[in-house]
Formats: C-alpha cells, structure tokens, sequence
C-alpha cells in the first residue's frame, strides 16, 4: 500500500488517510503533525510517516534561545535540516571550516539576557552584542534559509591528522541498524594524548545476541561496523569496537551521560 499510496501521491492524488485508516486510528484518528525535537531523526523515519499521511517536522531549539530557534514548516520541509528560523531570529556560524561548519551562534528577541545571578557564566556564552554560543555545531544554507546541525561542540573529535569527526553523525547511522540499541563513538588517544583514531563502545539489542557467546556477540556487531566502514573514508571508519553487557547511564532526560577526559 506505501508503493501505491506514494505513486499516487506523484500524480495528485493523496488517498493516505483512506488506505491507513486502521494506523490513523490508533493515534485517534486527527493526527497530522509531529514536531520532533531534541535529537536527529533519522530521515527513513520522516519519510514512513510520511508516507501514511502524518508529516513529521524537525526542529531546533535551546533553553537559553525561549527554546525555538528553527523548524520546518508543513509546507516546506525536508528531514535533514532543522528548518527555517524563526522571525526575527538570526543566525551566524563561527570560524568555519572549509564545509562551512562551525559553532551556530543565535541573535535575537529569543536569546536570554543572562544566566541568573551569574555574570562569569553569562560573558562566557554572550557576547556584549547579543550573540548567543550555542555549543552546537552546524551550517546555514543562505539560499535555502535552512538550518543544519552537526553535534555538539563539546563532543567534537579534533584527530591527529587535523579532520574534524562529529562522533553524532557516526551513532545515527549505527543505531539505525537493529542489531545496535545504543553506541558511543569516542577518540582513541596515543601515548602523547593524541586523537588518532575512533572506537565504538555498543550495546547490542539483546534479542539479536540471544543464543551467542561473547565472540559470537562481538563478531556480529563487528561486521555490522565493518559495512559502514567500506561506506567511509578513512578517517570516519571505527576501528575499534567494544560490546557493553548493560545500557548506558542516562541523564533525567534520557539521554546518555558521556565522559569527557
């Protein structure tokens, strides 16, 4: 029915909510608009959505910036980019590099005045002119007005050889497969503290290791790195990987707590 309903859809003709009745149903059957935020979203999932008749709009928002700072609209919309800002908001990137990425710096009515009670805290995200450090990496497409997120600044892998990895980037695409419930990409440092390469901490979905021993286990998920690897250059693929026997700490959020050294 996907195949019918979205060839239909090239020609005009959206019967969606007819052919998905029974799906619509189950969310009560009004639902339209999903707006996701707080994390990527992987863009097969905006897609199935969709395709059953529910667009899913991705946004961007921090706490200092009253959150919203940009999200797509249901008439203009895409599932890479976090959007089109919001009126009267402006955005700068920060010391590019040669992809144009850098950190996202905000302006405008939604930028906070101060951290309460805290000026130190305060001068060091805002500037006496009112830009904003976000702490998040990214790049602003002027012709589209569309903002992108990378990862976050201070997970920014900085490697011996001077490429820039946003270990973000890496987890989304691993925990996009099901045998990978949830991964932590971090630097491999040598003797000097160099970064110089990249390992993967993973925890398998339990029900694919079910039945297998640890090397049975690892060389499962192994292979699962090795096909993104031949995807990768060089100094993207993960060369080291190791399996966790229990889930990462989660903040209240949900999120998981990452050690920085």
């Amino acid at each position: 029915m996907l195949k019918v309903s979205n060839a239909l859809l090239k020609v005009g003709i959206d019967v969606r909510r007819k052919l998905f009745k029974s799906v619509h149903e189950q969310f009560g059957g009004n639902l339209r608009l999903i707006v996701c935020g707080g994390a990527p979203m992987r863009e097969e999932l905006g897609r199935f959505f969709e395709s059953i008749g529910v667009i899913i709009t991705n946004g961007y928002g921090i706490t200092e910036c009253s959150p919203l700072v940009s999200v797509n609209r249901t008439h203009f919309y895409d599932f890479e980019s976090v959007g089109v800002l919001c009126p009267d908001v402006k955005v700068k990137i920060d010391n590019p590099n040669e992809d144009g990425e850098g950190e996202i710096l905000v302006k405008g009515p939604i930028v906070m005045m101060g951290y309460y009670n805290n000026p130190e805290k305060t001068a060091e995200v805002l500037t006496e002119d009112g830009w904003f450090s976000t702490g998040d990496y990214g790049r602003y497409d002027t012709d589209l007005e569309r903002l992108y997120i990378t990862g976050r600044k201070k997970n920014l892998i900085v490697l011996k050889n001077g490429k820039n990895i946003y270990p973000e980037e890496i987890e989304d695409y691993l925990t996009g497969r099901t045998e990978i419930e949830e991964v932590v990409v971090s630097a491999i440092k040598d003797e000097n503290g160099d970064e110089v390469g990249l390992k993967a901490e993973i925890y398998p979905f339990q029900e694919k290791i079910e039945g297998l021993d640890d090397d049975g286990a690892y060389n499962l998920i192994k292979g699962v790195v090795e096909e993104y690897n031949a995807t990768m250059p060089a100094h993207k693929r993960v060369i080291k990987v190791e399996i966790r026997k229990t889930a990462f700490e989660k903040t209240t959020s949900g999120k998981i707590k990452r050690k920085y050294s």
